[in-house]
């Protein structure tokens, strides 16, 4: 199915382009190049793990809103402060002292990390403190970073506690444009894949190549930000510490 749609857009722009004048065809070409261009630089950027300068290719007006959505979505979870006896029965007034201290203690005790998830969605992103004090350019390089794969293994390393020294180089993603389709002056799309999800199971349709579109504004053609970006939206990284070799 996923598969189907990617030919059926490709299909669909390629015959527009034949229908075409050959001046419209010639500048389609030259747009191409452009489109192509772009995406390669992009491409190596991440490579390099260059995230400042990868996320200044992001169309950053249409990630501002996720931005805001997020910083929304940590501000309404911030917890209140935290509970004592006195508010508690003063909220209570029939509540005995010793069941009030009792409650407290066992909200005090209750492990739990609300912001956990930050740390997914922009690269060393922690706390929503953390997450306020950025700038939209640099939300968009910590999400791009977090979507990275030698990223994420990184951190999955830490929270799992496993010894620094191990950590084990990885070897980035090849990523290659497929072809490339302009739909008009201002649209173009590109299919592109990878060498980690190019020969995936054919029973799951989450794998293969993926589309990217771009818009030019003032000249330059900029990246439509998306969760399937730089990997398939649901994969995810999970292992054990390596078994440390004593003599």
């Amino acid at each position: 199915m996923i598969q189907r749609g990617i030919h059926g857009i490709m299909g669909m722009l390629c015959a527009a382009k034949l229908l075409a004048d050959p001046i419209s065809v010639a500048a389609q070409a030259g747009a191409e190049r452009s489109v192509r261009a772009s995406v390669d630089t992009f491409f190596a950027l991440i490579t390099r793990q260059k995230w400042d300068s990868a996320a200044s290719m992001i169309d950053l007006a249409r990630f501002e809103p996720f931005f805001k959505g997020a910083v929304r979505n940590a501000r309404s979870a911030i917890p209140q402060p935290p509970m004592t006896v006195e508010r508690l029965m003063a909220l209570d007034s029939t509540m005995p002292k010793a069941v009030a201290e009792w409650q407290v203690a066992q909200a005090r005790n209750r492990p739990g990390d609300e912001f956990f998830y930050l740390s997914y969605q922009f690269a060393d992103v922690t706390t929503p403190h953390e997450l306020f004090a950025l700038s939209v350019p640099e939300a968009a390089a910590r999400w791009l970073a977090a979507q990275d794969e030698r990223t994420q293994m990184r951190a999955e390393w830490r929270r799992r506690g496993c010894s620094i020294s191990d950590v084990p180089s990885w070897p980035p993603v090849k990523r290659a444009v497929v072809a490339v389709a302009v739909a008009d002056d201002s649209t173009a799309y590109v299919v592109h894949s990878d060498d980690r999800f190019q020969s995936a199971m054919p029973e799951n349709l989450s794998f293969g190549e993926r589309v990217m579109k771009l818009r030019r504004l003032n000249g330059r053609w900029l990246i439509e930000p998306r969760t399937d970006l730089l990997r398939p939206g649901n994969v995810g990284y999970s292992f054990d510490c390596p078994m440390v070799k004593r003599p």
